[in-house]
């Protein structure tokens, strides 16, 4: 599925230089979406865009579902936050810069955002557990939807337009592979370890000298981070912003992506994300075909039977080579 991605990523590089570019070298902007101008075709390269964001969202959660063992359903409010609080700061007080400028700048207001929001509610929240711990951030999520929706400054219930559009399908590519490498190293360090143990038995990871409540904020933190991450990335891609795409079905879509991948395991995160990506637009082929609207609910069958047969996910604790831990 990386290759797919990759391969996706060089025919973006390749394509959308036009001849006219090609003669004069200094032009080329690698930052430059240019869908109209590639050959592939604005529809699969929304989907590949697509793909690759979630990508980031699901192995973000992974740190936090997987790893840590911690239930949570407000990431989609993380990811709103990077989104609205980058585009901001940008088209406020960067609107001329140059795009490499306006990158780097969205990146660490976008996950710097998020990450003081999962720090203010992984101190508030995570003294509780389980299904509590998911209504919290549930509710927190839907507190930022909600407070976004009524923020003239960033666009209100219009949204928010005119953003730059400087983020293309090889910069998703690279910025998913630097966020799936950062957490295999997560995973495989001491950190990880810890975060291993915190979710096996929180008593016995205590007794021999963890902190499990200061585990738990490290890591709600750090994938708070790559949710807002993942946010910049959809906004400087898409060009618009609106709260209905940040609502709590993104949250669950989001679960169910580590779920069905297999919880605890990086490479499940992936492929759950990669799946729940693709199999939508594969279902839309089924719906022209037979000229009735059962799309969503093949969609909802087939997770249902991916349940039934591989009740901890389709790849459970199993990691690809690549991925796997070296200990």
């Amino acid at each position: 599925m990386l290759a797919f991605i990759a391969i996706g990523c060089i025919l973006n590089m390749l394509f959308t230089m036009s001849f006219d570019v090609l003669n004069d070298f200094h032009q080329i902007s690698f930052l430059k979406p240019m869908r109209e101008q590639s050959l592939i075709s604005p529809y699969y390269y929304s989907v590949l865009l697509l793909l690759g964001i979630n990508i980031i969202l699901s192995t973000s959660l992974a740190l936090l579902n997987g790893f840590t063992g911690l239930f949570t359903m407000g990431h989609a409010g993380f990811m709103a936050i990077g989104a609205y609080t980058a585009a901001y700061v940008v088209k406020s007080y960067l609107p001329t810069a140059a795009p490499m400028l306006q990158l780097f700048t969205a990146l660490a207001v976008g996950s710097l955002s998020a990450s003081l929001f999962g720090l203010c509610i992984g101190f508030a929240g995570l003294r509780l557990s389980g299904d509590y711990l998911g209504m919290v951030t549930l509710g927190f999520s839907e507190i930022i939807r909600v407070s976004l929706l009524n923020i003239e400054a960033v666009g209100g219930a219009r949204g928010m337009t005119d953003i730059p559009q400087f983020i293309n399908l090889g910069m998703v590519t690279l910025i998913a592979l630097i966020v799936i490498i950062l957490v295999k190293r997560i995973r495989d360090g001491r950190f990880g370890r810890a975060m291993f143990a915190v979710k096996e038995n929180e008593m016995a990871a205590n007794l021999i000298g963890i902190n499990p409540l200061e585990v738990k904020v490290r890591a709600f933190v750090l994938s708070s981070a790559l949710a807002g991450v993942a946010g910049v990335c959809f906004a400087f891609s898409e060009g618009y912003l609106s709260t209905q795409t940040f609502t709590f079905v993104k949250s669950f879509e989001i679960i169910a992506m580590n779920v069905i991948g297999g919880l605890g395991s990086l490479s499940g995160a992936i492929l759950g994300g990669a799946m729940l990506s693709l199999l939508p637009e594969v279902l839309r082929k089924v719906q022209d075909f037979t000229g009735v609207d059962i799309r969503m609910v093949l969609y909802a069958l087939t997770m249902i039977l991916i349940m039934i047969l591989r009740p901890k996910g389709l790849l459970g604790q199993k990691e690809w080579k690549w991925l796997s831990s070296p200990n």
